[in-house]
């Protein structure tokens, strides 16, 4: 049940019976047993007719036969009840007909604005019965406006009510919806973190790994050949974690977004499996997921459900958590990803090194070829202006003497 319960409903004017019944209900409300009666007086109707202070009404009759004229002239009179459980009615200090007075005007508007009528058409009456377990008021309203008597068949969509509970539930226990947020926002939060702490705990111990064990192991994954490499790390749960880590790597296509949404089924399937695995061998993350699902059923609570609801709810929620692991530890793929981007990148760098090397040793020696053929030339041509062969010891000396100038022998 809801932390507050608000009902609507109204006989359709149309009816014969409509006019006397809504002067017996005005009666009801204002004088029977346990009614909260005005200071004074044999009854406990109160309102507003024009703007103001509310009135508590000197004679319920006046209203009453307000109520029956107003029928019929076809005005629909809404007849609605707010109820709190006692233990809630205390904590919201609504012990007394004073109190349920400033409640009801704090939230008469919302009433009329959610029904479509304006404020200065509305008018309303109400009275506190202070039932044991579960004080109540009863409030009748209707709209003074000259088109709410032009309305052949009313109609309340369902919507309504159920629209004005939730308003009033968000108005009248805001520090609960907050502290039931939080809760929600901070179990979400755990979760999170705690698949961030996973995932730089797996992406440290695989970068430990020797680069050629790795890049086997990723081969022997990829190729879905027997395994000859183990990942030996101490802790058995991450040994657990990375095997399965691999094969949702393989099974993965080579381009598109990682986002457990977006998988392919057989793959999906794949991560929820890592995912109860996980689940079943690390307490503090189930501890984290059933924290995730208790604070979502205490906000399913606030606005309402009987057992049934709140039993459907739990595995959409316990759903909700495991959809938040899954995306916390496809990070471990994206770790396998950077990391093969690394080794990749350290290749093709490496490679290109080697290539550079290669070609400016392929140039120096060209360059160097061309130079000796060019003072080949230049030696060849200061021979023949010298008139012919020269003797060695005139070949020396002419060795030496170009020596300086750049030229070798």
């Amino acid at each position: 049940m809801s932390i507050l319960v608000y009902k609507q409903r109204f006989i359709n004017p149309n009816y014969k019976s409509t006019a006397s019944k809504n002067y017996a209900h005005i009666r009801y409300i204002a004088t029977r047993p346990r009614v909260a009666k005005n200071e004074g007086m044999n009854h406990g109707l109160f309102g507003k007719l024009t703007a103001g202070a509310i009135t508590e009404f000197e004679d319920w009759r006046d209203i009453a036969r307000l109520a029956y004229q107003n029928s019929k002239k076809h005005i629909t009179m809404y007849r609605s009840i707010i109820s709190f459980d006692e233990e809630v009615a205390i904590e919201l200090l609504l012990t007394d007909q004073k109190a349920w007075q400033r409640y009801i005007e704090n939230h008469i508007l919302t009433i009329a604005e959610k029904n479509h009528i304006r404020s200065q058409h509305l008018q309303w009456a109400c009275a506190l019965h202070k039932e044991k377990g579960h004080p109540h008021i009863h409030v009748v309203f209707w709209d003074t406006s000259t088109e709410a008597a032009k309305i052949k068949n009313p109609f309340t969509p369902p919507a309504i009510p159920n629209a004005i509970r939730i308003q009033m539930i968000k108005d009248t226990f805001p520090d609960k919806i907050r502290a039931f947020g939080e809760q929600k926002n901070m179990a979400s939060a755990e979760l999170r973190q705690f698949g961030n702490e996973l995932v730089e705990d797996f992406e440290r111990h695989i970068r430990q790994l020797e680069k050629k064990k790795y890049q086997r192991l990723r081969q022997e994954y990829e190729e879905e050949t027997e395994l000859f490499d183990t990942f030996d790390f101490e802790d058995d749960l991450l040994s657990g974690i990375a095997d399965q880590v691999f094969r949702i790597k393989a099974a993965l296509p080579p381009k598109g977004r990682i986002t457990y949404q977006l998988l392919p089924p057989a793959v999906k399937k794949q991560v929820e499996g890592l995912v109860e695995y996980l689940l079943k061998n690390s307490p503090s993350l189930l501890k984290l997921k059933n924290n995730y699902i208790k604070s979502k059923l205490n906000m399913t609570l606030l606005y309402g459900g009987g057992e049934e609801y709140l039993k459907s709810s739990q595995p959409r929620f316990a759903e909700e958590a495991d959809k938040i692991i899954a995306n916390r530890i496809l990070g471990m793929v994206k770790s396998l990803n950077r990391l093969d981007s690394e080794y990749r990148s350290a290749e093709y760098l490496h490679s290109r090194r080697m290539f550079y090397a290669e070609q400016i040793l392929i140039e120096s020696l060209d360059m160097l070829s061309s130079l000796t053929d060019y003072h080949d030339r230049q030696f060849e041509d200061m021979c023949r202006k010298q008139g012919g062969d020269l003797s060695k010891e005139a070949k020396k000396e002419l060795y030496l003497k170009y020596q300086d100038r750049g030229y070798e022998h």
